[in-house]
């Protein structure tokens, strides 16, 4: 049977399923004999975070750890609710906010496409330090590094020195919002954006806070964090490259150029990191 939207599940095993030459033959047990296909689960955790006491005026980076978290546009809270905010997002803190009714307190978060704000209760949401989002293999000189993304085989490779340093699974974009093929270079990059877009209403979508954006066209595709879906092996995306959140966040952090610390985006054409595109 089925579930509805953003029904939280109880996952207490992982098992094989399906048949021989499956792309993705992980089924999740939630249940005696009840068993759910993990690509259309988002796995997520509930972690609690304490009080930040200090945003810099430039703000901070911060990432969603519960299920979800829904926000609201003023405080105190009106009767509209703002959007609502997914495990393994991330997103800009400008200020910390008390509601002088209860004494609580609420972020005020930046939407990167909208340029507006919304308020999150606190306890959500995890500040990342610097360390975090320090750069991977600094040693490593930036034309010995580069990525391959195999279209047939829905995989990425990162290398240094052409030795394998890392590997991961992705989702591609399917037949009509085909991925391009070619030599890109990761010169823009973002550790948070609200996507959006669609060509109909079929199609049509709208995400905050999607997490770890490493842009490689002019016209938005990029390899980033995929939080509405656990499908990868197998094309899924609008043309941009899916990844698992922390497969995205190792990608952002040792591609180049990197993000100074409190800054939005880099955006530098002709710098970064080598990627090659290609069919098999």
């Amino acid at each position: 049977h089925s579930v509805p939207r953003d029904t939280i599940l109880n996952i207490i095993g992982e098992v094989f399923g399906g048949l021989d030459g499956d792309y993705n033959r992980i089924w999740y047990r939630i249940g005696n004999g009840e068993y759910v296909y993990s690509g259309g689960v988002q796995p997520v955790h509930t972690f609690m975070n304490s009080i930040a006491t200090e945003i810099p005026e430039t703000g901070i980076l911060g990432e969603i750890t519960i299920p979800f978290a829904d926000t609201v546009w003023t405080i105190p809270p009106n009767f509209h609710p703002g959007p609502r905010l997914y495990f393994g997002s991330t997103h800009w803190i400008k200020k910390i906010v008390q509601d002088q009714r209860d004494g609580s307190r609420w972020y005020k978060i930046y939407d990167t496409l909208y340029n507006t704000h919304y308020y999150l209760r606190t306890e959500g949401m995890h500040i990342f330090s610097p360390e975090e989002l320090s750069p991977l293999s600094p040693q490593v000189p930036g034309i010995e590094k580069h990525i391959e993304i195999i279209l047939d085989r829905q995989i990425l490779l990162a290398f240094e020195w052409d030795v394998l340093v890392f590997a991961a699974r992705v989702a591609t974009g399917p037949e009509n919002f085909e991925t391009p093929t070619g030599r890109f270079w990761t010169f823009h990059k973002r550790p948070t954006y609200h996507m959006s877009g669609g060509a109909d209403v079929s199609t049509v979508f709208d995400l905050p806070g999607v997490p770890w954006d490493s842009y490689i066209t002019d016209t938005g595709v990029a390899i980033h964090g995929t939080y509405w879906h656990n499908d990868f092996g197998h094309p899924h995306s609008h043309g941009c490259i899916n990844m698992a959140i922390q497969d995205a966040k190792w990608i952002y952090r040792w591609t180049q150029p990197t993000v100074p610390a409190g800054e939005h985006l880099i955006l530098e054409p002709g710098v970064g990191t080598r990627v090659l595109i290609a069919q098999s």
